[in-house]
């Protein structure tokens, strides 16, 4: 998890947001504080919640301890075992 930088992320841009909303679009500032802590709330859930290194090195203990049961989120897997779906047939 990167909660410090999710922190600081959306303290800047809820700051700018903020400082848009109320000083050049002269907007009431209860709705621009609401507005910002929002966008940043949003932020801090995307930014914050990523994976980092720790993460990698998880999935990869993961694959060493089980090999038989590879996680759900492996794309290499997925894409080397491509599902074919049957079309129509041709009437004869």
């Amino acid at each position: 998890m990167q909660l410090l930088p999710g922190l600081v992320i959306s303290a800047i841009v809820g700051g700018l947001l903020y400082g848009f909303l109320t000083i050049w679009m002269h907007g009431v500032e209860w709705f621009s504080a609401l507005a910002s802590m929002a966008l940043g709330l949003a932020i801090l859930a995307v930014v914050g919640t990523r994976g980092d290194d720790d993460g990698a090195a998880l999935d990869a203990a993961w694959r060493a301890a089980a090999p038989d049961l590879p996680p759900a989120s492996d794309r290499v897997t997925l894409e080397q075992a491509p599902i074919r779906i049957s079309g129509p047939t041709k009437a004869a």
